[in-house]
């Protein structure tokens, strides 16, 4: 063998033992390892602020009731009363914060008077957004399983553009429903998909008091 040649094997050699030696020390250290976004300090309240007095209004697309405003009406420790308008109906819905979850505890249909109904005992459990905050995070509700399958996703919508947002995906056979949660803010956005249709709400404008 020309000397030539036993020289560039050997510089292969070394270049893939260097290789080699680089990953076994990254598997031992434990890098790279991505920062998680949200440590455990963050709960999932912190992505649906429900204060008194708050409001969000959407713009729609794709359908005549995917705009809708909300505003928080009434609030008592954990549980806070949101009025939900999108020109069809107005709907009385209670949401309840805990530090694993917020949760959906009662809607009711055709509620044109403004009075608290924290009091109401609870028609459903529907959980919004659970901990922890971490991609594969699954909970079931009565139509299907929703998953966190991104905790770093970046949203554009006519109130500007979000970064950092939880995504939490469902998927049927025929459909999809996507919504985006951002710190301090709350649903950002949220779009259906089936068959070719597409139905959009994204936030518009936003007060949190």
């Amino acid at each position: 063998m020309k000397a030539s040649k036993w020289i560039l094997l050997v510089a292969i050699a070394g270049i893939l033992a260097g290789i080699a030696g680089y990953r076994i020390g990254l598997f031992r250290s434990g890098a790279p390892d991505r920062k998680d976004p949200f440590p455990e300090t963050k709960k999932p309240g912190d992505f649906f602020p429900l204060s008194l007095g708050s409001t969000w209004e959407y713009e729609g697309e794709g359908n005549e009731y995917a705009s809708f405003s909300r505003v928080v009406l009434f609030s008592d420790g954990p549980r806070a009363q949101v009025e939900e308008d999108n020109g069809g109906t107005v709907m009385a819905v209670i949401f309840e914060v805990t530090d694993n979850a917020v949760m959906r505890v009662f809607s009711r249909p055709e509620q044109y008077e403004r009075k608290s109904l924290l009091d109401e005992p609870p028609t459903e459990s529907t959980i919004i957004l659970k901990a922890p905050l971490k991609v594969g995070t699954s909970w079931q509700d009565a139509n299907g399983t929703w998953r966190i399958v991104q905790v770093d996703a970046s949203v554009d919508t006519p109130a500007g553009t979000f970064t950092d947002c939880i995504k939490v995906e469902w998927k049927g056979e025929h459909s999809t429903v996507t919504e985006y949660f951002k710190q301090g803010v709350g649903m950002v956005k949220r779009q259906f998909e089936s068959e070719g249709s597409k139905v959009t709400s994204s936030l518009k404008r936003y007060s949190i008091k």
